[in-house]
Order: C-alpha cells, then sequence, then structure tokens
C-alpha cells in the first residue's frame, strides 16, 4: 500500500466516514434487474455486494427512475424510458430495504442515484438535446414543474425511509435535471430559465424538496458534467458556478463529475483508445468553485492514475465503474500491494453494449465471473483432470486459467510465439494498444494457476492424442476469410493481419472493404491513416460497424475523422482492379468505378480454424470446441464461452 498512501487517507462525505479515496459510482443494471424476480433482484444486489467485499466502503445501486407524469397513451422511448419508474412500484420499498441491508452487513454504505432520462417527454423547452437524437419533447408548464419537483422530493423520501445512505441527483447524461442546466435545451425566459441562475432553479428546488421531505438526515450529491461538449451547450464555468452556488446553499454534500454524454465524443462511458482519467484537469478547475468532496469518474482503471488525481487536487475521491467490473477485488489488490494481480478493464464497453445493441445479458470481456456473485463463483473441483488447451486466444487462455484455478492439471499449446491470438495482433492497431494489458494479466494469471505453456507448438491429431489428456479443448481461432470479390488475390489486394504484422507495407491510397459488424474496419482504418496513407474505409450496410454501440461509436468515429479517413456507406466492393475498384450500391445496385486505389485491405471477418477439431473428432472420449473456432464473434463470447466449459470440466 506505500505506494498508493494517498488513496488511502479519510475522509467525511456527509454522513459518512470513509477510510479510502475510491468508491463504485452508481451505473446501468446491466449486471441485472433489480426490479426483476426474485433471482434477478438477488443477482443485481450481490453484484454491488461483491465490490464491498472487494474494499469498496461506498457503493451505487443502480439508476433509480423517478415517475414521468405523462398523459395517457403516451409511449417514452429510448434510453431509460421508464414512465411509471421504481419509487411508486410497491416491490420498491421491500426491494430496496433488502439492498441496503446487505451493503450494510458487508460493510458498506450504498446510494440510489435519482435518473429522469425518461425516453424525453419532457424537457424546459421543444428542443433536442444534441446532435444525433431529434426527438422533440414536450415543454413543461408551470404545473408539471411544480409536481415534479414534489414527485422528486416524495420519492427520495421512500428510499431514504428504507435505509438509504446517500441520495444523488443524476443532473447530466441527457437527464431531464441537466436539460434545465444547459442554454442548448432550456429557452425558457421564466423563472426557471434566462440566465445562469434561472437555469439552476429547478435542480435547486429538486434539492430542497428532497431536504424537505426526508426523514432523516442522509448523504445528498450532485451528479454534474463538467462540459458538454456541445455547441450551445454549457462548459466548465458554468460548472464551477454551480459548484459555487450550491456550495452555499448548504443543501448538498459532494459533487460527483464527469464529462460526455449518450452518444457522442467523447461518450461517459469513454474508449479504452482514450487516455486514463483525460478529463481530470477539468474536474480540478470546477473543483475550485467548492470546499466540499468532489469525486471524478471518467476512464481511470489503475491505481496510479487514482492516485495521480488525489495528488494533484483535481478531485478528493476517485470514482472507479468499468475497474470494478473487471476486478471486484480492484480496492483489497491495491491495499495489500497486489496491484500487479489486478484484472484490467481495456475500454471494450461490451459490459454496456451486450445489452443494449444485441439484447444479451451481461458480460465483461476480460473476467466472465463479473456479475456473476450470487452463482457463488468457481464450482469445488469433482474430480481433477489433465486437460490440454490449444490454441492461447482469449477463449484458450481463459479457459485454461480457470480450469486449472479449479484444480485441474492444465497444458495450454499456442503455434505462435506468443499469447494472446486475435487479441495481440488488435493491440497492434493504435485504437487497441490497451488490449495488450490483458494478455500481460494473462500472461502472469496462468503462471500463477500453474498453467504448463507450449509455444510454438503446432498440434497435430497423433501428437494430441498420445498426449493422453481425460478432456482436450480446441481454442485454434479463425482464420482469414476472403469475400470471393473477382480481383481479391492480386498483389495490392492485403489483408488485415498482413498490414498490422508488417507483412506487406500498403501504398499511398488505400481503400479498406468492410464487411465485419465489429470494430475492426474502422480502427484498421484509423491506424493506417495514422502512418501517413489515405484511406476510404467502405461498408455495405447504412451505418459502419453496427455492433459498436452508441457509447463507443461517437468517439470511435471522431478519431477516424481527425485521421483523415474518409468513411463510404451501403457500396459493396463487386470486382478488383489494378488500380480501380468496381463498386455496387447495396440497395439499388447502381454500379460506379472508385479510382486512383494503390491498395485494397480486406477486413472482411474470418471463418472458423476447425482442421484439428475436426481430425479428432470420434478419436476422444471428451473433445470440447470454443471460442472463434466455433463461430467467429467478439471477445466477450469468447471468455464467456471459456467460464462455461471450464465449470464444466
Amino acid at each position: 500500500m506505500s505506494k498508493y498512501l494517498s488513496l488511502f487517507q479519510p475522509i467525511t462525505v456527509g454522513t459518512m466516514n470513509l477510510t479510502h479515496r475510491l468508491m463504485v459510482p452508481p451505473h446501468s443494471a446491466g449486471a441485472s434487474n433489480f426490479m426483476g424476480n426474485e433471482e434477478q433482484f438477488q443477482k443485481f444486489v450481490q453484484y454491488y455486494v461483491g465490490r464491498v467485499k472487494g474494499g469498496n466502503e461506498w457503493v451505487g445501486g443502480g439508476p433509480v427512475f423517478v415517475k414521468n407524469p405523462l398523459p395517457l397513451g403516451f409511449e417514452p422511448t429510448g434510453v431509460g424510458a421508464n414512465g411509471p419508474g421504481h419509487f411508486r412500484n410497491p416491490l420498491y420499498p421491500d426491494r430496496v430495504k433488502r439492498m441496503m441491508d446487505a451493503i450494510h452487513e458487508a460493510g458498506g454504505y450504498g446510494t440510489v442515484q435519482m435518473v429522469l432520462q425518461g425516453g424525453k417527454p419532457l424537457s424546459p423547452s421543444q428542443e433536442p438535446s444534441g446532435y444525433a437524437d431529434f426527438k422533440i419533447p414536450h415543454a413543461m408548464d408551470r404545473d408539471e414543474i411544480a409536481w415534479m419537483i414534489k414527485e422528486y422530493g416524495e420519492s427520495a423520501a421512500i428510499a431514504i425511509a428504507q435505509g438509504v445512505d446517500v441520495i444523488e441527483l443524476h443532473a447530466n447524461h441527457d437527464d431531464l435535471l441537466q436539460w434545465f442546466l444547459s442554454p442548448k435545451t432550456n429557452k425558457r425566459n421564466d423563472e426557471y430559465g434566462g440566465d445562469e441562475e434561472g437555469r439552476r432553479r429547478f435542480l435547486k428546488d429538486v434539492v430542497d424538496s428532497i431536504r424537505a421531505h426526508q426523514p432523516r438526515k442522509v448523504t445528498l450529491g450532485l451528479r454534474l458534467c463538467i462540459d458538454e461538449l456541445l455547441d450551445g451547450g454549457y462548459d466548465v464555468n458554468y460548472c464551477r458556478y454551480l459548484l459555487e452556488k450550491f456550495t452555499q446553499d448548504g443543501t448538498v454534500d459532494y459533487f460527483s463529475l464527469d464529462v460526455g454524454n449518450n452518444w457522442g465524443v467523447p461518450s461517459y462511458i469513454q474508449l479504452g483508445a482514450h487516455p486514463e482519467g483525460h478529463w481530470a484537469d477539468l474536474c480540478g478547475e470546477a473543483k475550485k468553485g467548492t470546499h466540499l468532496p468532489v469525486i471524478y469518474v471518467g476512464r481511470v482503471t489503475s491505481p496510479e492514475k487514482a492516485a495521480e488525481i488525489i495528488e494533484k487536487g483535481q478531485a478528493d475521491i476517485v470514482g472507479m465503474v468499468r475497474a470494478n467490473i473487471a476486478d471486484s477485488n480492484f480496492v483489497n489488490k491495491v491495499r495489500r500491494d497486489l496491484a500487479h494481480t489486478i484484472r484490467p478493464c481495456v475500454g471494450l464497453n461490451d459490459c454496456i453494449h451486450r445489452s443494449t445493441v444485441e439484447g444479451l445479458g451481461f458480460g465483461c470481456a476480460g473476467n466472465p465471473l463479473s456479475g456473476r456473485e450470487s452463482e457463488g463463483g468457481l464450482k469445488p473441483l469433482v474430480k481433477k483432470k489433465r486437460v490440454l488447451v490449444i490454441g492461447a486466444g482469449p477463449a484458450g487462455m481463459e479457459l485454461a486459467g480457470l480450469a486449472a484455478e479449479r484444480g485441474h492439471d492444465v497444458t495450454l499449446w499456442e503455434k505462435a510465439p506468443e499469447l494472446g491470438g486475435q487479441i495481440t495482433l488488435s493491440s497492434k492497431v493504435r485504437m487497441n494498444r490497451n488490449y495488450a494489458k490483458w494478455v500481460r494479466f494473462q500472461e502472469w494469471r496462468l503462471a500463477d494457476a500453474g498453467v504448463k505453456i507450449e509455444l510454438n507448438k503446432e498440434a497435430t491429431p497423433d501428437e494430441v492424442l498420445k498426449f493422453g489428456a481425460d478432456a482436450v479443448c480446441v481454442a485454434t481461432g479463425a482464420r482469414v476469410r476472403k469475400p470471393g470479390i473477382p480481383g481479391e488475390d492480386l498483389p495490392h489486394v492485403l489483408t488485415v493481419a498482413q498490414v498490422l504484422n508488417g507483412e506487406k507495407k500498403p501504398g499511398k491510397r488505400v481503400l479498406v472493404l468492410a464487411e465485419d459488424d465489429r470494430p475492426s474496419p474502422l480502427t484498421v482504418a484509423e491506424h493506417i491513416a495514422g502512418h501517413g496513407h489515405e484511406v476510404t474505409v467502405m461498408f455495405p450496410t447504412i451505418a459502419p460497424s453496427q455492433l459498436v454501440g452508441s457509447y463507443s461509436i461517437g468517439s470511435m468515429m471522431a478519431m477516424v475523422d481527425e485521421a483523415g479517413v474518409k468513411v463510404k456507406t451501403m457500396f459493396r466492393a463487386v470486382e478488383i482492379g489494378k488500380g480501380w475498384v468496381k463498386v455496387a450500391h447495396s440497395y439499388s445496385n447502381r454500379k460506379k468505378k472508385l479510382k486512383k486505389i494503390d491498395t485494397v485491405v480486406l477486413a472482411t471477418g474470418s471463418y472458423s480454424e476447425t482442421t484439428l477439431y475436426d481430425a479428432l473428432k470420434g478419436k476422444h472420449p471428451e473433445l470440447h470446441i470454443l471460442g472463434d473456432a466455433y463461430a467467429p464473434r467478439r471477445w466477450t463470447f469468447a471468455t464467456q464461452q471459456a467460464l462455461a466449459l471450464a465449470q464444466a470440466l
């Protein structure tokens, strides 16, 4: 702990006495459903309890929605759409009490964050809130404003009566409270608009209502955007003004600050391509407006960066969500001088996008056990087996580690001279350099678990059978997919791997052909452009990389644009020639020829590599296949499958 003494200094925040400067802010209910069935509720609770057991004293509790006063038949849509809200649900009092009891029993303080995004039916004015969502909301009248202020107070009282320690108002991320604060969305000329104080009045009245309704004294905080980074929005100067005024009011106990919105640059759930804590300096500027505790939130994943922020006086506390998703024992490991054993968050953002894009359950690419705290961790070993894992990509490495941690005797074969598979290749791209941290963690973790690793080991069916494993697990990954375009075998047509491995160098003018809904076409195009090439990336789809969710695509497209990459959509390549590519519109089939192209790069996905598995099938009593060898998918799919198989071995 000596290296991070600044993180382990006590601080008082409202009614809470904390022994360190790290906390888990409220965040998406992606791990489960607080208002679902009992099993889902317990999963939600144990997710947060797991973070307390991991050393966090102060944890969020997920967003809790305030009721929307909607007319009959109006259907709110979009992120956070929830008309009836949670507080008025008959299940809520019992649920929040049991959750707080569980957090308290584990030794922590619990938060309820009050949210009113609500699908944008309500706003101070009929103005869209950004550049990428043009739903026009209903402009609230004075009666609706008064009703809403009272509803906040009464809703908070329901939670406080059940033992909640902290109420936090979500006045950012496209919330109604932020829209009143912002000159972009608040065009009113009455007492709730007009000038800086008028725009603050709604939030002030909500705070006063909560204090007036509270059945006992609780800690009350504001989550605010430091800088909206929007034309016509507010910046750090207004944020500092808000801190000054609310501090003078004496009604709040802390401020939690970040930068970003739900869709743009940056998203508040920032990609791993962003530098760690890159808005901390702005937080320090806003902090000058108050003597109350200030929390900085935004892409902090290491104890080094957290300590730097505290030591520079940019914040009093650092809020870390995804770092604690990737490793629930983050704080305990830092406290015990075990920071090198922390599972790193690489900022892939599948933790949020699996649910928002594909409707799948919560999952962390780097830690498949995250969100499964209610399941009790790895199963006790019934019978020790000799396990052979072939392929050291994400699926193979994770399976080998988990199986060894369960107690099996594990050997890992990899034909390449290094671990990582596609992750190691991807980490050569400028946007993905963060991925190498996870591979380095796996190198340590596999050695610590006792996995026997053989690199440069080409597996043959005879060698596998001769090895005598009880279980053989084939994670041989995938091979390059060529889509069958006439001319794709010409010498100036390269694969992504050839470019990233330095096997072949692109010419000056490059066309990247994208047939992949994942980030790869965009990240590869940006990488090539960053090395001085003129790059166009072409997608046959209506939008680029459609499995990249809204919390990542804005930042990714900004980096692509800043690198000078041209993005072309709704065209597919139908023929490649020397210096030209014939393309067809995906919907009309209109054809044209793109000229002056020196190099074509195929970012066209991959095919499963099943040669070894096919040769072994029927010859070994316990043969498994996983990861891209089964079907090429994203990183999280591989590690989730690795967990399921490790539990079954």
